[in-house]
């Protein structure tokens, strides 16, 4: 299966950002911090606030939660779009110095540290809730370990979290984390649009956008919501600029207005954030493709045979690549758009649509008897692109 990027910022590196203005919660953009904090009874050390800061390792900058002299349970957490059914696996790296001797990565009588990743498949915030599915407790002191868990999820929104919990106050008691991905498993389907907290949503103008259009955007909701911002994300997973145009009330409803400029065909998501996108309140996918249909559908110069591997908008540079090797020997043509896959006038037009579900909307042989008739529809379900390549070399037209 293509990798199929939800994460904001899985690197759990820079940019890092003081969460609302706290110096002491500095943490990586797209990444919000939580804590438990110390009971009235409980002694001194236990439970403390840790300082949440960048760390240089291996000349990369990765996320720290540290709390020398005591314990802390602590972590961070993302929201992220999901589909109710939908199953999810979350893979995060972490490790920890619990140590009595200052030296970086030191051992000396360490405490447990106790490491977790969770994620909540009803996108609650709640790090204490009962409906978190945790994986199992990891001690990585002084090297890397991946920990991983699996939950499907219940809602449009799902939370995933990272956990510490060191037993002991130790001299040096730091812990952290990197590289964290969250997968769907198996066949999976993506949200066009999800109303966020508060009947929170998005509204495009334009809706059918081509390539260099600026689209204004307007998030329209019955709750003021704070600290937040409009992130675009492009076809090939960059952000794209985004200009704030100030908020507003109308009414009842509160505004916040944006511009942004496309400069690709394909997919846009558009993530409505708060938390330098922690938070998800709102997604909407927007299409940008060149209206095909003003072209004409005329004959061809020459007749012949036309084969056409159709991309979903999820395929990346893998999955292109394979579809390349696939169609080598037949010559077919590789593309993202269906209509560029259905237009013209051949004696015979065969459409190969790769994992058509992976669309946000799902792509059958009735769209292109309606749109393209004459199109011979075969729908291609493949889970890697080595079986995509495979299967190609293998297919023969009818």
């Amino acid at each position: 299966m293509a990798r199929n990027e939800i994460l904001l910022n899985g690197a759990m590196g820079k940019p890092f950002q003081p969460y609302r203005d706290d110096n002491k919660l500095i943490t990586a953009a797209a990444w919000a911090p939580w804590w438990l904090e110390r009971g009235d009874s409980a002694p001194e050390w236990k439970n403390r606030r840790p300082v949440f800061s960048p760390y240089t390792l291996d000349d990369n900058l990765i996320q720290q939660l540290s709390t020398p002299f005591g314990t802390h349970t602590a972590g961070l957490w993302q929201q992220l779009p999901s589909v109710a059914g939908n199953r999810y696996e979350l893979t995060v790296e972490g490790m920890a110095w619990s140590s009595e001797d200052p030296a970086p990565g030191s051992r000396l009588e360490p405490s447990d540290v106790n490491l977790q990743v969770g994620i909540d498949p009803t996108g609650g915030l709640d790090p204490e809730s009962p409906l978190i599915v945790w994986g199992n407790v990891a001690q990585p002191l002084s090297r890397w370990e991946t920990l991983r868990v699996q939950a499907e999820a219940e809602a449009a929104i799902v939370t995933v979290y990272v956990k510490s919990s060191p037993n002991l106050p130790k001299r040096q008691q730091s812990v952290f984390w990197r590289n964290a991905f969250l997968r769907p498993v198996g066949r999976h389907k993506r949200s066009v649009n999800i109303v966020g907290a508060g009947d929170t949503h998005i509204i495009l103008l334009p809706e059918q956008p081509q390539p260099g259009d600026t689209v204004e955007v307007t998030v329209s909701s019955n709750r003021e919501h704070r600290f937040v911002e409009l992130m675009a994300q492009k076809p090939d997973k960059a952000l794209a600029a985004v200009q704030s145009n100030g908020s507003t009330r109308d009414g009842d409803r509160y505004l916040w207005r944006y511009t942004f400029k496309t400069d690709q065909d394909g997919l846009y998501e558009l993530r409505f954030a708060g938390d330098r996108g922690a938070r998800l309140l709102a997604l909407r996918l927007l299409r940008v493709a060149r209206d095909a249909q003003l072209v004409p559908s005329g004959s061809a110069r020459a007749n012949y045979r036309k084969v056409y591997v159709l991309l979903p908008p999820t395929a990346d540079k893998k999955w292109f690549e394979a579809a390349a090797r696939g169609a080598f020997d037949g010559r077919y043509t590789i593309g993202f758009s269906a209509d560029d896959a259905g237009i013209g006038d051949f004696p015979a037009k065969h459409v190969l649509a790769v994992n058509p579900h992976h669309w946000p909307d799902v792509l059958t042989v009735s769209w292109f008897k309606q749109h393209y008739p004459g199109v011979q529809f075969t729908a291609v379900a493949v889970s890697a692109p080595e079986d995509l390549t495979a299967w190609l070399r293998e297919w023969l037209p009818e």
